[in-house]
């Protein structure tokens, strides 16, 4: 998906896909690249005000609240063998 941060409606298209990873990044966005700030700042105030995208948000970070409870009950019924295998795979 292309990002237009000169483009509100891009910007909220975007936020829209993974609204729970997508209201960090645009806050730090915010931050990062002052240029884009006005129209930043108008897409974080629509999403605000729309209770649409306010709803899509509650439910995203519901399901990632509920994903990385599944991934810490995963974790905890591993052997300790099963978690060494694998912290060195990941090195």
């Amino acid at each position: 998906m292309f990002l237009d941060l000169k483009d509100v409606d891009s910007i909220i298209n975007w936020w829209a896909v993974f609204p729970a990873r997508h209201d960090g990044a645009l806050k730090q966005m915010l931050i990062l690249r002052s240029q884009f700030a006005a129209t930043i700042r108008a897409a974080r105030r629509t999403i605000a005000s729309r209770e649409d995208l306010q709803a899509k948000l509650s439910q995203s970070l519901a399901q990632e609240a509920q994903h990385r409870a599944h991934q810490e009950e995963r974790t905890s019924r591993m052997s300790s063998v099963e978690m060494l295998r694998r912290e060195l795979v990941a090195a």
